[in-house]
């Protein structure tokens, strides 16, 4: 029997599935290119390694003859529901930021403006992301009595800057130990967040980050109704991993950007949110 300390332990795998570049989602209205979600799989870090086994399985339900790493996009539309299914039998959870691109053309905001011109929003939803992860990981060590300690963090090399983003994560952390934060919500919970803990890996070479890009993907194709992949039943055969306020996951294991109050998601694209617990 594993120590309480090794129990309480948590790894986060996290992908994405869509274009993070913004400027392309403000002009290509009606496009598939709307959308990002930024997914990730919390589990506890004594049962990381049984991710290889679960992409196993998920490749058995995909019948796939693909050698080396699971590739969502390779899977037969009609296969992908039951790999969703077979991931979901897993003992994690996971939580996934959907943002509608399109949106901000809307939702004006001086700040906002500013990180699409600087090539950060990309950070802005990992933020959003990570603030989930963490107050759910906080209020699940507590209700266990688990010590709260930090998480292991293991980031899908997409190209992205992050060293840009684990310096704009130092800044929050400075921001909300001087009470200067200007997003008023969740809050990242830096108690859990310890750099020396985080790292960059390809996703072909670990099978976390290929159930998190699993996850984004599933999300990605079911709020994505101009893409000719479009379909909601495989995010929803994930709904028994999805982190949830009883019977809603909204703002926790599903979360919409910009929120629901502040923009119109297309009645096209609501099926799968609604299914999560928005009501438009």
């Amino acid at each position: 029997m594993p120590h309480i300390e090794e129990m309480s332990q948590i790894t986060v795998f996290i992908d994405e599935a869509g274009d993070p570049g913004v400027r392309d989602g403000l002009r290509f209205v009606g496009t598939r290119h709307e959308w990002l979600c930024v997914s990730a799989v919390v589990v506890r870090s004594e049962r990381a390694d049984e991710a290889v086994d679960w992409i196993k399985d998920c490749r058995r339900e995909a019948n796939s003859a693909q050698t080396g790493a699971l590739h969502y996009h390779r899977i037969t539309r009609e296969r992908r529901a039951q790999v969703c299914t077979s991931l979901a039998g897993r003992p994690c959870r996971v939580f996934t930021l959907a943002s509608h691109k399109t949106n901000l053309r809307e939702y004006v905001n001086p700040r906002i403006l500013k990180m699409i011109e600087g090539g950060t929003f990309y950070n802005w939803c990992l933020r959003l992301l990570l603030e989930r992860v963490t107050a759910w990981v906080e209020n699940w060590q507590r209700e266990n009595s688990y010590p709260i300690e930090p998480m292991e963090v293991v980031f899908a090399a997409r190209g992205h800057d992050w060293d840009h983003f684990f310096k704009y994560v130092d800044k929050l952390e400075m921001q909300s130990r001087t009470k200067t934060l200007f997003l008023k919500g969740p809050g990242l919970h830096h108690t859990h967040l310890d750099r020396s803990k985080w790292r960059v890996e390809r996703a072909e070479e670990l099978a976390g980050l290929q159930c998190a890009d699993t996850v984004a993907s599933a999300f990605y194709q079911a709020a994505n109704s101009a893409s000719p992949s479009h379909d909601i039943e495989p995010a929803m055969a994930l709904k028994r991993i999805v982190a949830s306020h009883g019977s809603s996951a909204r703002d926790l294991g599903v979360t919409l950007f910009p929120l629901a109050n502040q923009a119109e998601v297309p009645p096209s694209d609501r099926a799968i949110f609604e299914y999560y617990g928005y009501e438009f």
